[in-house]
């Protein structure tokens, strides 16, 4: 005669079996798409140190650019000074010429972004280096802002004030074209083609060549911090290989 007991023990195991082997799926599943997305955001993260590095090269030469700049401002404040008030100076335009406005830094921030978006920053030991990652754009930001209020400055100020008072035609040639020949981003500059500018002992000009000096100053500490910090970054994100 046949059972029509059911064996509720054995559909339990299988139910439990089933069941276990869908949750187990569901994990490795899981396991599996975080562990691509961490190899994705590793490789991210060596882009970004990648940036870090260009960035810290384009910090470099614009902290290069500005200490040429201030130290422009500073002889020619000495030429000037050398000589009694209302005398005037004869300078070579080369002097006179890197005061004139001039680019600002050209630091790319997309792959930090990017990176950040992703959810990057969880795996990025160190609250520092988070920190400093989270506050990247802002700071470059904010940087270039200062460089285009005192550029905006030199060519309202001090580069209007030349212009209304003394011949300068000269001079431009060695203003922005000047700074890039300097650090091989355009052709030699020809040093044949020299000439002077003459300039005048006053008290305005001495003033707008001090704030000139002075901002330039102020960028390159600016500039320094920067730099420092986007090694660190670098040197953090390379460690995640």
């Amino acid at each position: 005669m046949r059972s029509n007991r059911v064996p509720w023990a054995r559909v339990l195991v299988e139910g439990v079996v089933i069941v276990g082997s869908i949750l187990l799926a569901f994990a490795l599943d899981a396991w599996w798409d975080n562990q691509s997305r961490v190899a994705e955001l590793r490789e991210q993260a060596q882009v970004v140190a990648g940036e870090m590095a260009a960035a810290r090269e384009a910090l470099q030469s614009a902290h290069n650019a500005h200490e040429l700049n201030g130290d422009f401002a500073a002889h020619l404040t000495d030429v000037l000074r050398s000589v009694p008030e209302g005398a005037e100076v004869v300078v070579s335009d080369t002097l006179v010429g890197p005061l004139l406005p001039q680019t600002t830094a050209d630091v790319n921030t997309g792959s930090v972004e990017a990176f950040i978006a992703a959810g990057g920053l969880e795996l990025v030991e160190g609250a520092e280096i988070r920190t400093a990652l989270l506050g990247w754009s802002t700071r470059i930001e904010d940087l270039q802002d200062d460089e285009v209020h005192h550029r905006d400055f030199a060519a309202a100020d001090l580069n209007r004030y030349l212009r209304a008072n003394y011949a300068i035609a000269n001079a431009e040639r060695w203003g922005v074209s000047w700074l890039r020949a300097r650090f091989g981003v355009e052709p030699p500059v020809d040093p044949g083609v020299l000439g002077t500018v003459r300039l005048q002992h006053e008290r305005q000009l001495l003033n707008l060549l001090a704030a000139r000096e002075s901002g330039e100053r102020g960028l390159r500490r600016g500039l320094v911090e920067m730099m420092e910090d986007a090694e660190t970054i670098r040197a953090a994100l390379e460690e995640m290989r």
